[in-house]
């Protein structure tokens, strides 16, 4: 009878523990990825942390490198990284109307696929696209880096990260 009742009590405990680990980890508001109502179709102003990328799940931290996809019935979704953006598109099919991105030289959104992109950007995914509105010599533009993102052809490739830094 003790073994069992020991036995009984040390499975409480456990399972105590594990729901206060639980409620612990959540938040008031849970995890926001989607930004409804935005029918001027513009960038929602937002601060680091206070949403997580649709595609990694991260908190969108790096504002520098942060974008977001604009629906053409106003929800905003938001992204840490434009290499998660273009592997969302991937697996998703919303009726985009607008891809934003911040850019590195002028720190505004501009509309994505009008960018030019560093391959070799310490980007919070390490992918290495970072976004500038100005072009330069050694920038590509939108379609060339989303097809080097959909072809693995970005830093966490070995092969690639050696040639474009030498490491």
């Amino acid at each position: 009878m003790k073994k069992i009742l020991i036995n009984l009590l040390t499975f409480v405990v456990v399972i105590a523990v594990i729901v206060i680990l639980f409620l612990s980890l959540g938040t008031e508001e849970g995890a926001r990825y989607v930004y409804k109502g935005n029918t001027a179709h513009q960038a929602i102003p937002i601060k680091a942390k206070e949403y997580q990328c649709s595609e990694c799940n991260m908190d969108v931290e790096d504002l520098d490198y942060a974008a977001q996809l604009i629906t053409k019935d106003g929800d905003t979704y938001f992204f840490d990284d434009i290499g998660c953006v273009v592997l969302w598109l991937e697996n998703h099919s919303p009726n985009t109307h607008i891809i934003l991105t911040q850019t590195l030289d002028t720190h505004q959104w501009i509309d994505a696929t009008k960018a030019w992109y560093s391959r070799i950007a310490p980007s919070p995914m390490g992918y290495g696209f970072g976004a500038v509105e100005n072009q330069r010599e050694g920038l590509v533009p939108y379609e060339e880096m989303k097809l080097l993102m959909l072809q693995g052809k970005n830093l966490h490739d070995p092969f690639i990260k050696k040639k474009l830094l030498g490491e």
